[in-house]
């Protein structure tokens, strides 16, 4: 913007210049005003032009360094102006992180998503936002900070594991392209990690036994439930840990899945098959109020594991109720499927 500075000779001010930048060759241009009043309506009519006479040479090698990124995409700095102040409203992601995911995860748990999917989400920006300076404005997040954050903070992480990371983060910038807060998803040009077929791996019958008698024997009557569940009706190791004593039906035969437990946000009853029934009935009479297994249900059911001496790998024992249904009577495809 132009500035108006006092001329003075002797001491005394003898009128007023108004600078107008430089020249090409960086010489100072002014103009010269008797009264202040003139200089003023100068400035005043300056500041009111479209592009004033100074600026052009102040910003010249940005004009320029403009014009050539263009020429390659064949396009001109009138057009991308007129793009820029037609989608200024939504590109300018003013919107806090925090207060991006606070509407999200409202709307989410409004039509049915599970607390533990919140939980989950939380998690994840939480750490994020918490290494990378603290909340901020959801348009200053690049598509560079979440693929390292993903890539390189947490590189000791299974493929599965960066997987679910990226759809975390894309799942909730969708949401503020959806809501005018983004223009474009960050996400969409970071190539996801490549997940390599693992042969499904199938607990034996007689392992599954030998952990259930050894609940049992020990008096584990929440692990016992648990690894029943599971095993024969084909609930997640994840939901089972979040059902209470209440959700099991003896008298119809299933398990009630609420939907702030199931997976998929959607109540279902699983059927409690006889060979279930029959280890469940040992537990029947020591049932208590609450939850099935209580906090660490993790290492709960690991030290049982550890402790059978079996043969173990990672949901080996849904995996084993899916296989052994699918040959069954008692389960469908479909029934299977939709668990």
């Amino acid at each position: 913007m132009p500035s108006i500075s006092a001329q003075k000779r002797n001491g005394k001010i003898v009128g007023y210049s108004v600078y107008l930048g430089t020249e090409g060759d960086q010489r100072r241009q002014r103009r010269f005003f008797v009264h202040r009043s003139d200089a003023e309506k100068f400035v005043a009519q300056k500041t009111t032009t479209p592009v004033p006479v100074g600026e052009l040479w102040e910003r010249k090698a940005e004009i320029l360094y403009s014009l050539e990124r263009l020429r390659p995409v064949g396009t001109n700095l009138a057009d991308v102006v007129s793009f820029y102040l037609s989608h200024q409203n939504i590109t300018d992601g003013q919107k806090m992180v925090g207060e991006v995911l606070e509407e999200f995860l409202r709307e989410k748990l409004q039509v049915g998503r599970s607390r533990n999917y919140e939980r989950n989400m939380r998690k994840t920006f939480t750490k994020f936002l918490r290494l990378t300076g603290g909340d901020r404005k959801i348009g200053e997040i690049t598509r560079r900070e979440i693929s390292d954050y993903v890539y390189v903070t947490h590189g000791h992480l299974s493929n599965v594991s960066k997987k679910n990371l990226l759809t975390n983060f894309s799942v909730l910038l969708n949401y503020s392209v959806k809501r005018d807060y983004l223009t474009t998803n960050p996400v969409e040009k970071i190539d996801r990690p490549t997940i390599p077929f693992v042969k499904p791996s199938v607990m034996s019958p007689d392992d599954f036994g030998k952990l259930l008698r050894q609940c049992h024997r020990k008096g584990w009557n929440d692990r016992l439930v648990i690894f029943v569940l599971v095993g024969f009706c084909g609930i997640r190791t994840e939901e089972a840990s979040r059902l209470k004593w209440t959700n099991l039906d003896f008298v119809r035969k299933i398990v009630e899945v609420p939907a702030s437990v199931a997976k998929k946000a959607s109540f279902r009853n699983n059927v409690i098959p006889p060979n279930a029934m029959e280890w469940l009935e040992l537990v029947r009479d020591k049932r208590r109020k609450g939850p099935l297994i209580g906090g660490h249900w993790q290492t709960r059911l690991r030290d049982a594991v550890v402790s059978s001496k079996i043969a173990y790998d990672k949901n080996c024992i849904r995996h084993s109720f899916c296989s052994y249904a699918l040959s069954s009577k008692t389960w469908n495809l479909y029934d299977v499927v939709q668990m």
